[in-house]
């Protein structure tokens, strides 16, 4: 492998490019309305069900008695509202990733920091974890295994993590390129 290239180089000069970048972008305002009221199963929905207690999912990071509290202002109609909302929950993750990972391409392609592309897809990774683990620990509870729940909150510690460093470096390189554009300027 040549110094630069990255594995999945030929998925990524795809998304990367304006095309792949506005389809990335439509899929992300999709689900960003998805999970905001755009299907009777929404965060949206949740806050009224659970008087605003949201989303373990949103949260940086929860303890056994946050998660248990959260899940007891579901109900049983809460607890149905967000099984069906983490179904939406197992495509979001790919989405996020791409656009992220794109982004990262972009700025990245051409130096030997191209390998951080692949921080969107650990945060997905961790955000699979979560899902599945917060889906057995809902079909579980009251009676929820503590470790799963520790390793699903760590797991959402993580998810939000690797997004953050995935943004932050994004935003790192806006600001050389809009630095170097004005450099150029003068």
């Amino acid at each position: 492998m040549k110094s630069g290239k990255i594995c999945c180089d030929n998925i990524f000069r795809k998304t990367s490019s304006w095309t792949g970048i506005i389809l990335l972008i439509a899929l992300e305002v999709f689900f960003l309305f998805a999970f905001n009221g755009l299907f009777p199963f929404s965060v949206e929905k949740i806050n009224q069900i659970s008087g605003g207690k949201g989303i373990p999912d949103a949260l940086f990071f929860y303890s056994f008695k946050q998660l248990s509290n959260i899940f007891h202002s579901y109900g049983v109609v809460g607890k149905e509202v967000y099984l069906k909302l983490q179904w939406v929950d197992m495509f979001y993750p790919i989405i996020y990733s791409l656009l992220l990972g794109s982004l990262l391409y972009i700025q990245l392609k051409k130096t030997k920091l191209v390998k951080l592309v692949y921080l969107p897809f650990i945060a997905a990774f961790f955000d699979y974890i979560e899902n599945i683990l917060l889906r057995i620990d809902l079909l579980s509870y009251p009676a929820m295994n503590k470790v799963w729940v520790d390793i699903a909150a760590i797991s959402t510690f993580l998810k939000w993590s690797f997004v953050y460093l995935s943004v932050f470096f994004i935003i790192i390189g806006l600001v050389k390129w809009i630095v170097s554009l004005s450099i150029k300027k003068t």
